[in-house]
């Protein structure tokens, strides 16, 4: 392939990478279980009449594998060797199974790893993800209770599934989950990708006595797995950051497709547009607010991918990093609440009731001072509060394009696509704003022409001129579904955190 082909080539992929997540539902995108943080596990138990065995499958996604590889590349030359590959699996084999809890009508039968086999799967982004297979034998008996938990990466998100296989002669009682949902995880199926199994114990009657003696074990079979891990979200943004043939005008391609899916994921549900429009609507910021509000989110989003890339290269013996997304969530959820709160009392509260009050009953004349700011524009805490709790919470893909780019050595290109991702997720926002902005001073100017006519327009202008009661009665509207908001993110942000509500 000649290098002016292979250009071409990379244009396209950069291209085509763009088009198929615009053209991808929004919906999805945050619900895939198996996000780029994942430790996923799968226990496959077969009875025998000489042996229990456990076919055991850990896959690791692509940021727990990257932190993983140190440990499996043992002198660090970034190559993985047979002799590094067999030490791994055997010490991980030993571990994995010290946290395996195998027992027989009440009494525990220990499990021993008889073969294994390791294989790297690509991810995203030229990362690697990391499957291991292990076969776990036990001795076997004829008939009984059986009880089997896996604890394994307790902590850790990931899917869980524990299967027993339902061989010829074997007799089994209720409550042995006989389905392999996500066949040995190498797929998973559509009506689950929004909640992921989590299956970590199992209990159940069997007899064994008419099953047949167990197979001899392939172990080359161990050692094959698909060539690519199953899709996870954010890909195409991850596929930016290991085109060949990085000319200046890939480059610039490369990084204009990226603003394009900061773009794309602020449409989606749920990042931001709903929150910022309650807030432009519950004050009377202008096109500076807007634009500042679009800077600070930018900013915020950048530093909240290079802080977790940070802890994930060099903290996360101590901290996990999938562990801090809950709590960026609260405090994010937080600040909206406060940012609602705050809305209601300097401009709602009791100085609208008393306006609304007044207008209702017109001989009413009790006055009040006006609530301190209720006629002014935000104060810029405010705007740079709001900025802060939208961009808090970084997206994952771009962690991955950071991680990656630390891999491939190319970390001037990852954090010119990270920024390109933030400007464009944070100018959708900006341009919700700005929107509001325009459309509240259109609506003024038409209410202001309306109010003097007569009729139907002029009972129009009166109800949404610029002292009207709808006008005074919408930031209060706009403050309260901050509130709501706020609510709704910090409780679900909690429940992350594992501290709930009693």
């Amino acid at each position: 392939m000649t290098l002016t082909r292979s250009w071409l080539l990379s244009v396209v992929a950069v291209v085509a990478a763009f088009a198929a997540v615009v053209a991808l539902p929004g919906g999805r995108a945050e619900a895939h279980p198996l996000g780029n943080f994942t430790v996923n596990r799968y226990s496959g138990i077969e009875l025998y009449s000489d042996v229990i065995r456990v076919n055991y499958v850990l896959d690791l996604a692509e940021v727990p594998a990257f932190q993983e590889f140190g440990a499996v590349d043992a002198n660090g030359d970034g190559d993985i060797s047979s002799t590094e590959s067999e030490a791994y699996s055997a010490s991980k084999g030993r571990e994995i199974a010290d946290n395996l809890m195998l027992s027989l009508d009440s009494n525990e039968a220990p499990l021993t790893v008889v073969a294994s086999g390791l294989t790297f799967p690509a991810g995203q982004a030229g990362l690697d993800t990391l499957r291991l297979a292990l076969v776990l034998e036990a001795q076997a008996s004829s008939r009984g209770e059986l009880s089997y938990s896996d604890s394994n990466y307790g902590d850790r998100l990931g899917w869980k599934e524990i299967v027993v296989t339902k061989s010829p002669g074997l007799v089994l009682g209720t409550g042995a989950p006989t389905t392999d949902a996500s066949q040995a995880l190498t797929q998973y199926p559509d009506d689950l990708l929004s909640s992921a199994l989590d299956i970590t114990s199992v209990a159940f009657s069997f007899d064994a006595t008419g099953a047949a003696a167990a197979p001899p074990i392939d172990g080359a079979a161990l050692t094959v797995a698909p060539a690519e891990a199953p899709a996870r979200s954010g890909s195409g943004l991850a596929s930016l950051i290991d085109t060949e043939h990085l000319t200046p005008f890939v480059i610039a391609l490369a990084l204009l497709a990226a603003f394009g899916f900061g773009a794309v994921h602020a449409l989606e549900p749920g990042h931001g547009k709903t929150l910022v429009a309650a807030y432009f609507v519950g004050v009377k910021g202008g096109a500076r607010q807007a634009l500042t509000l679009g800077g600070i989110i930018a900013v915020t989003h950048t530093v909240g991918v290079l802080a977790i890339g940070a802890v994930t290269l060099y903290a996360s013996r101590w901290i996990l990093p999938e562990n801090l997304y809950p709590w960026l969530s609260l405090a994010s959820g937080l600040m909206i609440l406060m940012l609602g709160l705050r809305l209601i009392a300097s401009r709602g509260g009791l100085a609208w009731a008393h306006g609304i009050l007044h207008r209702v009953l017109p001989h009413h004349h009790h006055h009040h001072a006006p609530a301190p700011g209720a006629d002014g524009p935000p104060p810029w805490r405010s705007i740079v509060a709001l900025g802060l709790a939208d961009g808090l919470t970084p997206s994952p893909s771009a962690l991955v394009v950071l991680l990656a780019a630390v891999s491939l050595d190319r970390l001037a290109l990852g954090l010119g696509l990270v920024i390109s991702f933030s400007i464009g997720l944070a100018a959708v926002l900006a341009a919700v704003s700005l929107a509001l902005v325009y459309a509240r001073e259109i609506g003024d100017s038409l209410a202001a022409r309306f109010a003097s006519s007569r009729g139907l327009a002029g009972r129009l202008g009166a109800l949404t001129g610029g002292d009207a009661v709808l006008v005074r009665v919408a930031p209060l509207g706009g403050a309260c579904a901050l509130v709501v908001a706020g609510t709704f993110l910090t409780l679900r942000a909690l429940a992350g955190t594992g501290i709930g509500i009693l």
